[in-house]
């Protein structure tokens, strides 16, 4: 028994070594959209620009051409990956990048708790169409982005300040860092196109 309690508390251990960055994304952004709901939840009894702004977002998801829609999801999404391309060729990138999924956490908590708060099962089934499968796409590909962003990052910084690239488990250099982020911005241009379309059509329905 104490040998089985033993060897699960090992293996426990080796996994949160290995997948660190990844629980560290999930903590992150699980705080972001904390952070979120609360400030929105601070702002209901005040007639204030957030939930002004927050409610013209919806408002323009039924007025606005697929296109239209797939524009606006790409570039907010594109700001999200470029920050942390731009961090990981960054010697002090690092706390840049892990500002990203603080930031999307928070507009992803916002965004669900207005919806619940001001449309009720509407609401949720707004969000759990329209909102959390392709933030449960974007959260994959954001996640991938943020372990690149930060190995690159210490590489960077490891050449910097060493006067070499100091040798650890996940090297990497300028051409291979740059081939990933095309990668992932091509599936942040798939979940684009699938959030435009689940918005337009969703949002009427809805």
């Amino acid at each position: 028994m104490k040998s089985a309690l033993k060897n699960s508390i090992i293996s426990t251990k080796l996994f949160i070594k290995d997948n660190r960055l990844t629980l560290l994304y999930i903590t992150l952004f699980t705080i972001g959209c904390l952070a979120g709901t609360l400030v929105l939840n601070a702002t209901l009894a005040r007639n204030n620009a957030v939930i002004e702004l927050i409610g013209t977002y919806f408002s323009e998801n039924e007025k606005l051409s697929v296109i239209a829609l797939f524009s606006r999801n790409l570039i907010g999404s594109f700001f999200y990956l470029g920050v942390m391309y731009i961090g990981g060729l960054c010697a002090i990138g690092l706390p840049i990048i892990c500002i990203i999924p603080i930031l999307k956490g928070i507009a992803v908590g916002m965004i669900i708790s207005y919806q619940y708060v001001y449309s009720g099962i509407k609401g949720f089934l707004y969000c759990l169409i329209i909102v959390l499968v392709p933030q449960a796409l974007l959260m994959a590909i954001y996640t991938l982005a943020y372990i690149e962003g930060i190995y690159m990052s210490l590489n960077v910084s490891n050449g910097i300040f060493n006067g070499k690239p100091r040798e650890n488990k996940y090297s990497l250099n300028f051409i291979t860092f740059s081939k990933r982020f095309i990668i992932f911005s091509l599936g942040v241009v798939l979940v684009s196109v699938i959030e435009a379309i689940s918005g337009s059509v969703f949002s009427k329905v809805l």
